[in-house]
This record gives C-alpha cells, structure tokens and sequence, in this order.
C-alpha cells in the first residue's frame, strides 16, 4: 500500500473537490490529510462539526472512493469502530467521472439548443421558450405578457461547442 502514496496530490485540487460535498468536507479531508488513519470521534472532537454530520460526510466521499475504511471491534463495548484515511490515488478518477458527466450533460444541451428555435421577451428575469411553447402561448410571455421575438442562440451553441471540445482534450490527455 505504500506505494499508493507516491500518488502525487496538491493540495488545493483535493480542497476543490473536497469543497464539491460542501464546507465540511472540506474540514474533513484537511483532518484526513495530517493523518494515515483516524475515526470519525476523533474528526468530531478535532472540529466544531456533530458527529453525525462527520459521518454523512465520510460516506459521501466514501462512495465516490474518495476515502476508505477499515472496521475494528471495541473490545469494551463490542461496538464497531470505523477508521478512515483518504484515498488520493482515486481523485484523478473522480475528476475524470465528473468531467465525462458534464460532457455529457453539455452534449444534451447542445442537441437541444441546436434543434429548437427560441423565443423570448426579452426582460429580465424572463426565459426564452422554445417556438411550441411560445406559439401556443401567442407569442405572449407567461411571466410579463410582453410579445415574445426570436432570439438568435447561436453564440450558446458556439460557447458550450467550445466547452465541449476543451472537456474532450482535457479526457483525451
């Protein structure tokens, strides 16, 4: 196992990721971080964070593999104890999912921006429509009433196109 930590990691991509779960996490791995191993009492006790959030916080990045476990028994009580280290040689996996998930989602999006025509008011606040929508509403916003002109989306389609081809490079490399 020793060789997993020659995994280099910096610190502040982690506290990114970690930052995704929410301030908490983010306490939470800078614990794991000065430690090999430690349990969720003591994480509890180092931090102004219950308990129970501690633990919802482990098993949320222990189901994205961010961080592992190793169960003992208490020889007093016969309670489990369950003890908990980070896994850093797993983020790059993690960064890899998430970015295939927004290629994904931004792939959608593309397809829907591409083979609809859009509609909109043009007031703040309200949102284009595709043409269905805004033709069985009369050209009439729902949110102002104002009349509704086609807007042009071919700057989104080039901006998410954009960011689609970057995602694609960064997956590739």
């Amino acid at each position: 196992m020793g060789g997993l930590k020659l995994f280099f990691v910096d610190d502040e991509r982690l506290k990114k990721v970690a930052a995704l779960f929410g301030e908490e996490a983010v306490t939470v791995v800078e614990i794991l971080e000065k430690v090999d191993e430690t349990t969720d009492f003591q994480i509890a006790d180092q931090t102004e964070i219950r308990l129970n959030t501690v633990r919802k916080m482990l098993y949320r990045l222990y189901d994205h593999s961010l961080v592992a476990l190793r169960r003992s028994r208490d020889e007093e009580t016969g309670w489990f104890v369950f003890h908990w280290r980070l896994q850093p040689d797993q983020l790059e996996g993690f960064i890899f999912n998430q970015k295939r998930r927004v290629l994904e989602k931004l792939e959608t999006r593309l397809g829907y921006e591409k083979s609809h025509e859009f509609y909109s008011c043009q007031t703040q606040g309200c949102r284009p429509l595709p043409f269905e929508q805004a033709f069985e509403l009369l050209f009439k916003c729902p949110a102002c009433n104002k009349l509704m002109v086609h807007v042009n989306n071919s700057q989104i389609v080039e901006t998410i196109t954009r960011k689609i081809e970057k995602i694609k490079k960064e997956l590739s490399e």
